[in-house]
């Protein structure tokens, strides 16, 4: 009896790694591969991920896609990011199929996080700059000190609305 539960539970554990691992695989392959890369690891992560869907979670991911291309559009636009050889009014392709790939994270690998807004919003400060820098190390984009402030302070208020309408979802 206890076989079936175990097979679900290794399942589950899978599944997470698979999104981590995924979404670490699509990070690389959107900074460092650009376009070309980024479509195909994306597409992959996302075909993969479409049998992982999650009630209301399509939604999420294309809402997150548009905030985050529409944000660092605006960045974009005041020249506050820079993105090398690239010109246009939005962002590069392989930073939006980026933002879509981190948006298929939330309700799997980091979900615990949701559950605490607090924390989202603060890892989202910290952690979410020390991104943008690292692409910047691999010349995928160019930052201003005021780019990192906001983009700080962006994915603070994201990812704490994020948990907090996942809070407010799960008491419905």
């Amino acid at each position: 009896m206890n076989l079936p539960m175990n097979a679900m539970v290794s399942s589950k554990k899978m599944t997470l790694l698979l999104n981590i691992i995924g979404f670490q695989l699509c990070w690389i392959a959107c900074v460092i591969g650009g376009n070309l890369w980024a479509s195909i690891c994306v597409s992959l992560f996302m075909l993969w991920h479409w049998w992982q869907l999650k009630t209301g979670e399509l939604w999420l991911i294309i809402t997150i896609t548009l905030v985050g291309t529409l944000f660092d559009s605006l960045l974009l636009n005041l020249d506050l990011l820079t993105f090398p050889s690239y010109e246009g009014p939005l962002i590069p392709l392989w930073l939006i199929l980026l933002w879509t790939a981190f948006s298929a994270t939330l309700y799997h690998s980091m979900a615990w996080l949701l559950k605490k807004p607090l924390l989202a919003a603060t890892l989202g400060a910290v952690a979410a700059p020390w991104s943008y820098y690292a692409g910047s190390l691999f010349d995928a984009v160019q930052l201003t000190s005021p780019a990192l402030l906001l983009i700080a302070s962006a994915w603070a208020l994201l990812l704490g609305a994020v948990a907090l309408f996942r809070r407010e979802r799960e008491s419905c």
